[in-house]
């Protein structure tokens, strides 16, 4: 019996795709009562929400949004080596970004768009860092298909 044709996936490839489909999730775990805890009370944007992820992480319905475009547009990005370097890189880098700002502006002004708190600010760095390395760490080269195909 023949392969099943698909598209062959590089690990670079296959890296961005298992990260653009976890920020999708997040996203829409955002707004599910259980996974995340006063969903009722969930603000646009800004400080002063009530909804935690995992009662641990302050989301708004911005701060899921986000996720949920970065999670599309990292899925559209995969589907090449190039843009899915890109994605990974690019996108780690955001998150760096978004983790320091996160640190230095007062959590309690409207200076906190999304809402980023302390502990989200640390879980941030830590995601923007791993994916940084994987953008520069993983094979800059075709590395031929991985066992992951899709039609």
């Amino acid at each position: 019996m023949d392969e099943p044709e698909g598209l062959a996936r590089t690990t670079t490839q296959l890296a961005a795709t298992v990260v653009a489909a976890t920020l999708l999730l997040i996203g829409l775990l955002g707004f599910v009562p259980g996974v995340t805890t006063g969903v009722g009370d969930i603000t646009w944007a800004g400080p002063g929400t009530d909804a935690r992820m995992l009662g641990w992480i302050d989301v708004s319905v911005l701060h899921n949004v986000a996720h949920i475009a970065a999670g599309a547009v990292g899925l559209a990005m995969s589907r090449t080596l190039a843009a899915a370097e890109m994605f990974l890189i690019g996108s780690g880098l955001l998150a760096v970004l978004l983790a320091v700002y996160g640190l230095v502006i007062d959590a309690e002004t409207g200076s906190n768009f999304m809402p980023i708190d302390y502990e989200s600010s640390w879980l941030h760095l830590l995601a923007g860092v791993t994916l940084v390395f994987l953008g520069v760490a993983l094979p800059r080269r075709d590395d031929g298909p991985t066992s992951a195909t899709y039609r």
